[in-house]
């Protein structure tokens, strides 16, 4: 299984947001050369529904980014207090 691609601007971090999801029936697996890679349990009943997928990736694609802003801010002001 191929990785699809994601891109869009996050309103929250106001900048462009890229990598990469696959989905393998239970869970979504999204990944950023930028920010990592995290996986959240999915499960779409009735008929598969791309769309719905593809925003699942985008909430936890952009979940990670935000995560690792928070990580590499407070990484920054523990230098400066050193």
């Amino acid at each position: 299984m191929t990785p699809d691609q994601i891109s869009f601007y996050d309103e929250t971090l106001k900048k462009q947001i890229e990598g990469s999801y696959r989905y393998d029936g239970k869970a979504i697996h999204v990944a950023s050369q930028v920010y990592g890679a995290r996986s959240a349990p999915a499960r779409f009943d009735g008929r598969f529904d791309q769309s719905a997928v593809d925003l699942l990736a985008q909430k936890v694609l952009s979940e990670l980014a935000r995560d690792a802003e928070k990580d590499s801010a407070k990484s920054h002001s523990y230098k400066k207090a050193a």
